[in-house]
């Protein structure tokens, strides 16, 4: 008797087919796929290991909020070596070979000229930032170079001048020597030349890397959205810029090019790196690390990296990695240079010009070229003012005429508007009549306004960002063209000995701002509406105190710029007839051509308007018949 639990031939066929198909495809799945994704993933582990170790690792003393220290204690701690040029001045450290020490011959901190920028510090110091390269390996047993190993100099008493190169040396102590040739040119570079000799019997495989650290936040944060501050690059067509803000809360990044620069930039000051072979593929990455929400501590961390491609060293054999440092001033002109010397591509766009960076860099030059002439940039700030009204003067012309024109049709506006009272529709239709006889368009009025604005933004943005401007003088109290004027009308411009709130800081300039600004606003058409007055009227007071915060040289344009243009419509309203006074009462300058004042126009208006009206009554009003003669009595 057959047993139920006997699987049936067929099916006991299917299911060896079926495990033989499983392995099968099993093993190829194995063979095909799964093999070589692992060994892909095993080859990208190993070179992530390999590059992972191009950031040499903070020590615990790094890291750890030390006792803050002054430039002269850190230098009394390692022997250095001194650089010197017209431009900058400082020293290398012979631990690590770190360039960490750095100042500018002709920047000062504040205007009394007597503490030097420094735009590299050491370790331990107040507001540390420093440059260093090195080599890195994925072999551990490979003794490499660190910010603790001391290097030997070739020479006792050499100094880094342009005339004179400094070289380091190091040896591993396992056949590689590694050395450092430091060249200083007549300006802001320095030329990093590192090299690795295998005096050994194997061969080794390196790769260079470069890195500017700095801790913290910079000492002068400018700390607005206005002017781009952190790290900084341009990559492979594109301009990277991260906050320290956005770095902080989104984390780095990372690209990966053959040609480009990177940086860290203020307001002012840059300090950035650039390779020498455009043919060779670098990595760079933006990398922040610590734990202040803010960023001011000193344990925080802000990095800007370069690792270049792996560098197999035979036995017998060397080679080498060249590096720029650029560390100085953000002058366009020398930045220019740089670009070409250096083959760095748009090194210009350190310079932060923004959106209006077409019109923006033109102004600057134009500013130059004029400050070279008279050598005051004040004077400059005038007289390019003087060139850009007459420049403007075809759109100024229409506007000043439009508002010419407005306000001499401004009483009988004002009367169609009382007449027509809520109607609208029939309101506008005499407006457009009015309009249309008079030749009149009130548009053309504002549209050359809104064409000025990229102009006075661009401006703004040249009298911001460009060093030239700093702590660059005008006359008398104008020290600094690039900081707010220091005087406030709350003391009297500092006749009464007293300290004022930022916020009131409305000096002589602004003053005088707003007092051009108000001899416009008598020249503009008033509006008919008592809200859109009011708004109108107080406009010149919000201006002033807004910009009285701004730089004194932007202030001085404007005043400039709106004395001009109190000029020139006032000289283009007397040409059309319209007489104007800017010293009298308000009503006097509200005469038309025959020196009516605006209640006269008025009056004349409202009796031509009930004569019309009378004349149609009589027209419309219907005649009667005579009445009949009676008849007398005889």
């Amino acid at each position: 008797m057959k047993d139920k639990n006997d699987i049936h031939p067929e099916d006991k066929r299917n299911l060896i087919i079926f495990i033989v198909v499983a392995i099968g495809v099993w093993f190829l799945f194995d063979a095909y796929l799964l093999k070589p994704k692992l060994e892909e993933l095993k080859q990208v582990q190993a070179e992530k290991v390999e590059t992972e170790a191009m950031v040499p690792q903070l020590s615990p003393l790094e890291k750890q909020m030390a006792e803050v220290q002054t430039r002269e204690q850190i230098m009394m701690k390692t022997r250095r070596i001194d650089m010197k040029n017209e431009k900058v001045f400082g020293t290398i450290s012979t631990k690590g070979a770190r360039i960490d020490d750095l100042s500018l011959q002709n920047y000062f901190e504040t205007l009394n000229n007597k503490v030097h920028v420094s735009v590299l510090s050491p370790v331990g110091t107040d507001h540390p930032r420093y440059m260093e390269t090195g080599w890195l390996s994925g072999d551990d047993t490979i003794k490499l170079p660190n910010k603790d190993t001391t290097w030997s100099t070739l020479g006792d008493d050499v100094d880094l001048t342009p005339n004179q190169d400094l070289t380091m040396y190091w040896d591993n102590g396992q056949g590689l020597r590694f050395e450092k040739t430091f060249k200083m040119d007549e300006a802001y570079a320095l030329t990093v030349t590192q090299r690795v000799v295998n005096n050994g019997d194997k061969s080794v495989t390196l790769f260079p890397y470069a890195l500017m650290t700095q801790h913290g936040l910079p000492k002068e944060l400018y700390g607005r959205w206005i002017v781009h501050e952190g790290p900084i690059g341009y990559m492979d067509g594109e301009l990277v810029e991260l906050s320290y803000k956005k770095i902080r809360k989104k984390g780095g990044r990372e690209i990966k090019t053959n040609k480009g620069w990177i940086g860290l930039t203020e307001r002012y000051w840059f300090t950035g790196m650039i390779p020498e072979d455009e043919d060779e593929s670098f990595k760079y990455r933006y990398i922040y690390s610590g734990t202040s929400k803010k960023g001011d501590q000193q344990s925080d961390r802000y990095q800007v990296d370069k690792t270049g491609d792996a560098r197999s060293v035979e036995p017998g054999q060397s080679v080498e990695e060249v590096t720029h440092l650029y560390a100085g001033p953000k002058e366009v002109l020398v930045l220019q240079e740089y670009e070409k010397s250096l083959g760095a591509k748009h090194f210009d766009l350190i310079v932060d010009y923004g959106m209006w960076y077409f019109i923006a860099k033109p102004f600057f030059y134009v500013l130059y070229f004029i400050y070279k002439i008279v050598g005051n940039y004040g004077l400059a700030i005038v007289l390019f003012t003087i060139l850009v009204r007459t420049a403007a003067f075809p759109l100024n012309n229409i506007s000043y005429k439009s508002f010419a024109k407005l306000k001499k049709i401004g009483p009988r506006m004002k009367v169609l508007r009382e007449e027509y009272g809520d109607n609208k529709e029939g309101m506008q239709k005499e407006l457009m009549k009015l309009y249309e006889e008079e030749q009149v368009n009130p548009m053309s009025g504002c549209l050359p306004i809104i064409l000025q604005i990229p102009i006075f933004f661009a401006l703004y943005k040249v009298l911001l960002i460009s060093i030239e401007m700093r702590h660059a003088p005008f006359f008398g109290w104008i020290k600094d063209l690039s900081a707010p004027d220091p005087t406030t009308v709350f003391n009297l411009f500092g006749v009464f000995d007293y300290s004022v709130p930022s916020f009131l800081q409305i000096g002589v300039w602004p003053c005088l701002m707003l007092f051009f600004m108000l001899l416009q606003r008598r020249l503009h058409p008033k509006p008919t509406d008592p809200v859109q007055q009011g708004i109108a009227d107080a406009m010149p007071f919000m201006a002033a105190f807004i910009l009285a915060k701004f730089a004194s040289g932007l202030v001085i344009y404007w005043t400039f710029s709106n004395a001009f243009a109190v000029i020139q419509q006032y000289i283009i309203m007397r040409s059309m007839g319209i007489k104007v006074s800017l010293i009298h009462g308000r009503q006097d300058d509200e005469l038309d051509e025959e020196g009516h004042t605006e209640g006269e126009i008025e009056d004349e208006l409202e009796e031509e308007l009930h004569a019309e009206q009378e004349a149609a009554d009589k027209e419309s009003k219907p005649i009667k018949p005579p009445k009949p003669k009676k008849k007398k009595k005889k």
